[in-house]
């Protein structure tokens, strides 16, 4: 059932809901680019020589780009635990913050949270849109008008 609200809203629901499966659905890339920038990261080594000028500073690139990856990792983590519903927590942290090998399948996530496959799909899908909402990094897309 839709509400009467979302017929009216200015924003795209379900463009908006594929948007933030895109965030979400990178946070593990940005996470290992965060752990691998780190190990990464070393001071500048100096002899003294002469050499012809460098344009760029690579050790600023690195830098500014582990500060990125720490930026996406802490918004979608400080989003979803901004979400006032727990199951929607619950949902969101199970379905993309868990490592693949110790995630709970839609069933046992189903079953955890006592509902069934289909109520599950439609907490997912408003938990997702809450996710949205809140988490900077998620584009609100606006509702195409057809005449």
């Amino acid at each position: 059932m839709v509400r009467a609200t979302r017929y009216f809203s200015p924003i795209d629901h379900d463009k908006t809901i594929e948007n933030a499966k895109e965030v979400l659905g990178n946070y593990w890339h940005h996470k290992r680019l965060a752990q691998r920038t780190k190990i990464v990261l070393r001071s500048p080594v100096m002899d003294g020589m002469p050499k012809s000028p460098s344009y760029g500073n690579k050790a600023e690139d690195k830098l500014v780009s582990h500060a990125d990856e720490l930026y996406y990792i802490a918004c979608c983590e400080g989003a979803i635990e901004s979400i006032e519903n727990e199951d929607y927590r619950i949902i969101l942290v199970e379905s993309y913050l868990t490592p693949k090998t110790t995630r709970k399948s839609s069933l046992q996530l189903a079953a955890h949270l006592h509902v069934d496959r289909t109520t599950l799909w439609r907490q997912t899908q408003e938990a997702l849109y809450a996710f949205a909402e809140i988490c900077p990094l998620v584009k609100l897309d606006a509702t195409s008008v057809q005449q």
